[in-house]
């Protein structure tokens, strides 16, 4: 196992992104208009929602207070309608961005892990399709975890970490094996990934208000999530003390 340095990640991150900033940042943006789609085409959901539980706030907690359930159930009730078209309207609008989010996300890995390497390991169409099935169910088996299980979901993201890099990397690995891998690479670097994790969240999370800002950093992020696979990698790979060139 590889030593890995939390500061030496972002280093090696940052020498990488700022010769490669400008397709990385197209990418993420590309990424973050169509995630911003949904919220725009349910606007008039979401301000009937709004405007219903404004309405019913009040009442409802007079309800609470005076210990009245069937004022309450009546309230509740009156909430469900415009609630199950807020969530109905959503999740259609989710299934229909989330290939091209998952794409565009597999798509920005490729070029962050470009960027670190310094060359390019292509992949063919079907491949990356292929590696973007696997992105999409991972992600909702590690949002299942996040949702029922908080700590257990941390775990598992950490540990599930670089399965769309190794694949990326290795044309001849499926999804059991690169799961496997990542597993063992990131077994004993649990506490600095989850660090990285928090770190990126945190940076994307921060910078949400200021729309432009997470462009950016979402490369970023992603570049570091490279970074950290390049420094793990079973074979001893030494990105992390050089200058990364990317004409070589």
């Amino acid at each position: 196992m590889n030593p890995f340095s939390l500061l030496e990640c972002y280093a090696v991150a940052w020498r990488a992104f700022k010769k490669w900033w400008i397709p990385l940042c197209l990418i993420s943006g590309s990424i973050l208009i169509i995630e911003i789609i949904p919220r725009i085409m349910t606007t008039a959901e979401t301000g009937e929602l709004r405007q219903r539980f404004s309405e019913t706030s009040g009442a409802l907690l007079t309800a609470v207070m005076e210990q009245d359930l069937a004022a309450q159930d009546a309230l509740i009730i009156g909430l469900q309608e415009p609630l199950s078209l807020y969530l109905a309207v959503s999740l259609k609008w989710l299934a229909v961005i989330s290939p091209f989010v998952a794409l565009l996300t597999i798509i920005l890995l490729m070029w962050a892990n470009t960027a670190v390497k310094g060359h390019r390991k292509k992949n063919t169409l079907g491949r990356t399709l292929y590696i973007t099935v696997v992105h999409v169910f991972l992600s909702f088996v590690k949002m299942t975890a996040f949702l029922f299980f908080l700590i257990p979901g941390f775990f598992i993201y950490v540990r599930l970490l670089f399965v769309s890099l190794i694949m990326l990397e290795d044309e001849t690995c499926g999804m059991r094996d690169a799961t496997r891998k990542s597993w063992a690479m990131t077994k004993g670097n649990f506490w600095p990934l989850l660090g990285l994790f928090v770190i990126n969240s945190t940076c994307q999370m921060v910078m949400t208000i200021t729309v432009i800002g997470v462009i950016p950093v979402t490369g970023f992020a992603n570049t570091a999530r490279a970074a950290a696979f390049q420094m793990l990698k079973p074979e001893g790979n030494d990105v992390a003390k050089n200058d990364v060139d990317p004409a070589s």
